[in-house]
C-alpha cells in the first residue's frame, strides 16, 4: 500500500507538470523513486494509473467533506453552510490541481467529468438531499425532488471552483454565493413554508 501510494505521489507530480498526453511512465518511475518494473507490477498502464489517482483524490475529497448540521433547524442555514464548507475543500490547493488534471483530460477521457463528480461530491450530495428530506418531513420546506435540488446545489459549487481555476484572481465571496444558490435552490426545487421567506 506505501509503494502504491509513493506511485500515485510521483504520478501527481508528472502528470500536474506534463499534463496526461505529455507524461511517460519512464518519467513517473522516476519521480516515484520506484522500478519500472515495480510500476507495471501495480498499474496495467498509464490511463490505468491515471485514473487510479483520480479515483484516489475523489476518495480524499469525499472524506474532507462535511455533512449537514442535523441541528441546524433552519434548512436555507444549513444548506448555506454545508455548501461554504464544500467550497472550501473544493478550492484547496489540492483539490483544484486534481480538477486541472481532470480537465486536461477530457479529450481522452469524455466521462471523466462526471464520474469525478459522482465518486467525489456524491456521498455528500446524498447527505444533503437527506437532510432536505427531513426538513421536507419536518414540514420546513416543500421539495418535490430533494437528490435533484441537493445535486443542482453540488454542481453550483463545482462550477464556482472551476471558475477560480479559469479565472483565478476574480473575488472571493462564499458566503453571498451560498446564499444565492440557496435561494435558486429553493426557488427552483421547493418553497419555504412556516413563514420562512428570505436566506
Amino acid at each position: 500500500m506505501l509503494k502504491k501510494r509513493q506511485i500515485l505521489d510521483g504520478a501527481r507530480q508528472v502528470f500536474l507538470l506534463n499534463g496526461y498526453a505529455g507524461a511517460s511512465m519512464d518519467e513517473i518511475a522516476i519521480q516515484a523513486g520506484v522500478s519500472k518494473g515495480t510500476l507495471y507490477n501495480h498499474f496495467d498502464s498509464k490511463d490505468d494509473l491515471f485514473r487510479s489517482l483520480i479515483d484516489s483524490e475523489a476518495e480524499r475529497i469525499t472524506r474532507e467533506l462535511p455533512s449537514p448540521d442535523p441541528k441546524d433547524l433552519d434548512p436555507a442555514s444549513a444548506l448555506r453552510q454545508i455548501g461554504i464548507a464544500v467550497l472550501v475543500v473544493m478550492e484547496a490547493p489540492a483539490t483544484m490541481a486534481t480538477l486541472r488534471l481532470v480537465i486536461g483530460a477530457l479529450g481522452r477521457f469524455p466521462r471523466l467529468g462526471e464520474e469525478f463528480l459522482t465518486q467525489s461530491l456524491g456521498p455528500t450530495i446524498k447527505r444533503i438531499a437527506e437532510d432536505l428530506d427531513t426538513h421536507v418531513a419536518d414540514g420546513d420546506i416543500q421539495i418535490q425532488d430533494t437528490h435533484a435540488a441537493a445535486m443542482q446545489f453540488a454542481r453550483w459549487c463545482l462550477a464556482h471552483a472551476i471558475g477560480r481555476i479559469l479565472v483565478p484572481n476574480q473575488p472571493q465571496e462564499p458566503q453571498a454565493d451560498c446564499s444565492a444558490w440557496v435561494e435558486q435552490v429553493l426557488r427552483a426545487f421547493g418553497t419555504l413554508t412556516g413563514g420562512q421567506k428570505d436566506v
